[in-house]
């Protein structure tokens, strides 16, 4: 499919772009750091999916909004799929009610996970913890996954009950942490290797962690707190603008992203 000849008009700069229907309606929104290229890509390309050629059929127009980089247009496109729920984006949404595992020790010295429901004192931030999770049920699938594979024993981790030997011991499952054939200092490293790629790392700055993006024409200023992409400002930021108020919620996706950056050493510092 041959691009529109008004493609051309796109600049050749990081950022979002929407695609639109004949009634306005909204498409689809993407990012990308050279926004012409990348639009031009999804009418080019040979394989398209039978989805993917109806969007561009569908689409009538484009606009876009420019960001310093790459992080804030990743920031900017995960926020706006979730509020805009575009009709040809995956569907991502925002959980404000989430379960996830954190670890206790026992008298024994056994780390134990359990599950916790961020809120009130102890929000999410607050300590190291492991995954996400709408509900309950589908933490307790995960940690089943991690015992299976990682020969955990369920009774160490909270599924089984009573004492003496758990019943994937007589199996051959589970290494005997629970009669005394694994010691604990075994069975934890198992069981943080486990959950290692799913941590959820505890919010290490003692105020409001603002990342420098710097661009071609200008920066931007990515505030987060408590892991939550507040906003973005394209100014130093001043008082007002971290005291002013904003929807604090924990995004899986934008905390991967910006734990990815900061690992890549971004220029970034702390405001109390």
């Amino acid at each position: 499919m041959a691009p529109p000849d008004w493609l051309n008009d796109l600049p050749m700069q990081p950022g979002i772009y929407r695609f639109y229907g004949q009634a306005g309606e909204l498409l689809y929104i993407g990012k990308s750091i050279n926004i012409r290229q990348r639009v031009k890509s999804h009418f080019q390309s040979r394989r398209q999916s039978p989805r993917a050629r109806r969007m561009c059929q569908l689409t009538d127009h484009v606009d876009y909004t420019l960001t310093a980089g790459e992080l804030g247009a990743l920031l900017l496109e995960n926020r706006e799929i979730k509020q805009r729920q575009p009709i040809f984006n995956r569907r991502q949404r925002r959980y404000r009610q989430l379960h996830t595992w954190v670890l206790n020790t026992s008298e024994a010295g056994f780390l134990a996970p359990v599950l916790h429901r961020p809120a009130g004192q102890i929000p999410l931030w607050s300590q190291d913890s492991y995954g996400l999770y709408r509900s309950p049920r589908q933490a307790r699938l995960a940690l089943e996954h991690w015992i299976k594979r990682y020969r955990l024993c369920p009774g160490i981790c909270g599924l089984e009950g009573g004492n003496g030997p758990c019943f994937s011991f007589q199996l051959g499952r589970c290494q005997g942490a629970c009669c005394g054939k694994e010691s604990a200092a075994s069975h934890n490293r198992r069981l943080k290797q486990a959950l290692q790629e799913h941590q959820i790392q505890a919010w290490p700055y003692n105020g409001t962690l603002v990342i420098r993006e710097t661009g071609k024409d200008n920066d931007d200023y990515h505030l987060i707190h408590q892991w939550c992409h507040l906003a973005t400002l394209d100014h130093p930021p001043g008082g007002t603008d971290l005291h002013a108020q904003h929807d604090i919620c924990f995004d899986l996706d934008s905390y991967r992203m910006l734990l990815h950056f900061l690992n890549r050493g971004i220029e970034h510092f702390v405001m109390p």
